[in-house]
């Protein structure tokens, strides 16, 4: 019999399988994909110019540690955020230029209205003495209009939803993404490309690869296109079930999927009470990455830095992400949200004529615009084992129910996932850091000393 089993090989159950590993116990990771890294998702170009992000791109070398130490430990080569050049704004019927980490070209009083509630999200999430229970009853539209956002600043705070987790400001409660934004710093320091920031570095031969190198040292203990459909806990011990009817035993299992889609297992015996809440609570949002790459970047030619916002989609933000030393050169558009929605149900050729009309529109050169070499279109929603991105995230009323038992072992089973994570939720730190935290819980558990947990793993919550 093994001692550990975990379901899924996205980096929160490859950091828990490794660790636990490290420990001096048996694991066995099951994988549903024919693939490792789950959201971390990294294609060649047919080119042969490097690749491109489907999934997660972006780390920093100050406050992620542990993705930097695994950079640093795999000998993987970072890359910086490109950020010289003016950023695009694109409004309904007006587009204009603004300096790389300065305001919209709004009004006096629509700037300053602005700021105001940016300042306030800023000041909440910073504040870890902050009593969020009120705000897990209304959505951030609700609180923002509490605040006096007017009709402009609302279109910005959806915009900011829209790209971090592919909601409407409508959609998730504003304790959910306070909370969200307060684990990784802050909302200045999660929405920001310089040092620091969220989008810093990215690494030149792609995110995935982290992932390739821990399934590497963990070798045949890691199993591909093996979905696991039935998990019991038999007391003593847990049995899994995989689709092609091969039973799995071990003293311990950990469920590393997001908490939507424990719904694809059938738990034996259910789940059940706040736990069953929270997995029936808890959504994925439409977020979707189109990567259109070019033989130059031309761009950069017209002083831009490949940043654009757009209140008119589809794409409600888009980056550079190019790869200069790879002579791989794109931009990256998020198709996320509600705008994503509506995109994502148009013919092949309608979402693609759509993307590049807009690019041609935003930085003002159709001619080089409509001249892609690849494009790479992502809709994690249409992903099987993933069916959205970024992490999951709750509704008004959710947190103040059942907050304290988010996350929280139940018998023999473990629960890990960028969701749970105490530091950078939803991002690959968030996965890496959860599963840190998994592996000792579990190594704990295996001792016989009962779940080690350290309560404030889930303070914000």
């Amino acid at each position: 019999m093994l001692d550990v089993i975990v379901v899924g090989a996205g980096l929160s159950g490859l950091q828990t399988a490794w660790d636990v590993q490290k420990a001096g116990y048996t694991v066995l990771v099951l994988e549903a994909r024919n693939r490792v890294g789950g959201k971390t998702y990294s294609a060649p170009l047919a080119t042969g110019r490097g690749c491109v992000e489907l999934g997660a791109a972006w780390i920093n070398d100050t406050n992620q540690h542990r993705m930097y130490g695994h950079a640093k430990r795999f000998g993987l080569e970072l890359v910086k955020q490109s950020t010289e050049g003016d950023v695009v704004m694109q409004e309904k019927g007006r587009i204009h230029r603004l300096p790389f980490g300065t305001t919209p070209k709004f009004s006096a009083s629509e700037v300053s209205n602005l700021e105001s509630i940016r300042d306030q999200f800023i000041n909440i999430s910073l504040d870890r003495n902050a009593d969020l229970t009120p705000l897990d009853e209304v959505t951030v539209e609700q609180f923002v209009k509490e605040q006096g956002a007017t009709p402009n600043t609302l279109e910005m705070v959806n915009l900011w939803v829209r790209v971090m987790l592919g909601f409407e400001a409508s959609e998730i409660s504003a304790r959910s993404f306070i909370d969200y934004c307060a684990r990784g710093g802050g909302f200045r320091q999660m929405r920001s490309d310089d040092k620091h920031g969220a989008q810093y570095l990215r690494f030149r031969h792609g995110t995935q690869s982290v992932a390739k190198n821990i399934a590497k040292v963990l070798g045949p203990a890691v199993r591909l296109s093996a979905p696991v459909r039935h998990v019991a806990d038999h007391g003593t011990h847990v049995v899994v079930t995989t689709a092609a009817g091969e039973q799995h035993a071990a003293r311990k299992a950990v469920i590393a999927l997001p908490t939507p889609n424990y719904s694809s297992l059938t738990f034996s015996p259910p789940l059940t009470g706040d736990t069953a809440a929270i997995a029936s609570s808890t959504r994925l949002g439409t977020y979707t990455k189109v990567i259109v790459c070019y033989d130059t970047p031309w761009w950069r030619s017209h002083k831009l830095n490949g940043m654009a916002l757009s209140y008119t989609g589809p794409i409600v933000v888009a980056r550079d992400t190019s790869v200069d030393v790879e002579r791989q050169y794109s931009l990256t558009g998020f198709v996320n949200g509600e705008i994503g929605r509506r995109w994502s149900v148009l013919p092949a050729h309608e979402r693609r004529a759509k993307v590049l009309q807009q690019i041609a529109a935003m930085f003002e050169d159709a001619e080089q615009a409509l001249k892609p070499i690849e494009v790479f279109e992502q809709e994690w929603v249409k992903e099987e084992w993933s069916k959205g991105a970024v992490c999951p995230m709750t509704g008004p009323g959710v947190l103040n129910k059942f907050a304290w038992a988010y996350g929280k072992p139940v018998g023999n089973l473990h629960f890990v996932g960028t969701e749970f994570a105490r530091e950078w939720k939803g991002y690959m730190e968030g996965a890496v850091c959860s599963g840190e935290d998994g592996a000792r819980e579990v190594v704990e558990a295996l001792k016989g000393k009962g779940v080690a947990g350290d309560d404030s793993i889930r303070s914000r919550l």
